[in-house]
């Protein structure tokens, strides 16, 4: 069993919406920001073994560079749920909006 959690700066529209969108590889309402990089790399820095639960994965961002500065999307199974305080936090100090799809609510 896992949880999804998207992250993001800049979007238009429904925070649901997008969270929707980025499941189906929708990225068009989403503005790459400096701050989602540096939330993307303090994560892998702090929980390396978030890279096989992270997208987008170093193979999308062939395709769609940009996406690294647009969303980090996380699929966090049980063992790992004991640091979703810490992402929350981490997120909020990069000023981050997301939505977690567990809850179905944006943060």
């Amino acid at each position: 069993m896992s949880s999804d959690f998207a992250f993001w700066k800049v979007g238009v529209g429904d925070p649901g919406e997008i969270y929707d969108g980025l499941a189906d590889g929708e990225t068009d309402v989403l503005q790459p920001h400096p701050d989602v990089t540096r939330f993307r790399g303090e994560l892998l820095s702090r929980w390396p073994d978030l890279v096989d639960v992270l997208e987008p994965t170093e193979h999308d961002l062939v395709d769609a560079p940009d996406d690294a500065a647009k969303y980090v999307l996380l699929t966090l199974p049980v063992r790992i749920l004991g640091h979703l305080d810490d992402i929350y936090e981490l997120a909020r100090q990069h000023g981050l909006r997301g939505y977690s799809g567990v809850a179905d609510e944006a943060f």
